[in-house]
């Protein structure tokens, strides 16, 4: 009877074990993985942002607008081929900070504040940088052909964009709390605000390719603005960990003569 019994308990467990896929095993073993499941989530993101991009640049082709005609039609063509070349770049750039998350061997908090938060700075530098270089091109190119080349890819990063601002925020926090004004109002208004890029101007003018040139100074700013805010998180990070090491076991810091 006590074999039977126990037979009819142990059924769940026999089914379980009988199915292909482990569920318990993935849940049991979660923390361990969250560094390939976050890696998974960028991949899945890069070709879900790919299809996106593909898909709104080549809607106008059969939308309900009419197409343009002559020299517009050249030019929008001209744009569409340019930010479909960006869009798989950009992909790669999303698709690499999931490389880098499912490599990341760090505990779970370490995982959380420093890698993550370092990849996705990383990931929103670099979609920034190359946007204004594709940006810069297709204004090179207007002022070139005398044609109004336009053309972006839509997309919005504002759940991982505070990520990127985050460094910033917090030195300019920083400077304003121990009096200097002055460096807090350059990091907040000229500096987080500082864009190079705009009209290309008049075609085969002085004025034009400086608008360019400037544009092409953006790539750099952008990269600039990225690599400084990284540097910056990762002191502080390293700040707020050894003042967390400290605190678990507090001491007085001695010099001995």
């Amino acid at each position: 009877m006590e074999n039977y019994i126990n037979q009819v308990v142990d059924l769940p467990k026999m089914v379980n074990d009988k199915i292909p896929v482990n569920i318990n095993s993935m849940v049991d073993n979660s923390e361990q993985d969250m560094a390939k499941w976050v890696g998974m989530f960028y991949k899945l993101a890069s070709l879900v942002f790919i299809a996106g991009a593909l898909y709104n640049l080549l809607s106008p082709l059969w939308g309900d607008g009419r197409l343009p005609k002559g020299a517009d039609l050249i030019a929008m063509f001209i744009g569409l081929l340019i930010w479909l070349y960006a869009a798989f770049p950009m992909s790669q750039v999303i698709r690499s900070a999931g490389d880098s998350l499912e490599s990341s061997d760090s505990g779970i908090v370490k995982f959380i504040f420093k890698d993550l938060v370092l990849a996705n700075i990383r990931l929103v530098g670099q979609l920034i940088a190359l946007s204004a270089l594709f940006t810069a091109v297709c204004m090179s190119l207007s002022w070139l052909l005398d044609m109004t080349i336009m053309g972006s890819i839509e997309g919005s990063f504002d759940s991982v964009y505070w990520m990127f601002e985050l460094p910033m925020a917090v030195t300019a926090d920083f400077a304003m709390w121990v009096g200097f004004d002055g460096v807090a109002e350059v990091i907040n208004a000229d500096w987080a605000g500082w864009t190079l890029g705009g009209d290309a101007g008049e075609a085969h003018s002085w004025h034009g390719l400086i608008a360019c040139c400037w544009a092409f100074a953006g790539v750099v700013l952008a990269l600039a603005q990225l690599y400084v805010s990284m540097a910056i998180y990762r002191f502080l990070f390293g700040l707020g960990s050894t003042f967390m090491n400290w605190f678990k076991s507090p001491y007085i810091p001695t010099r001995s003569v």
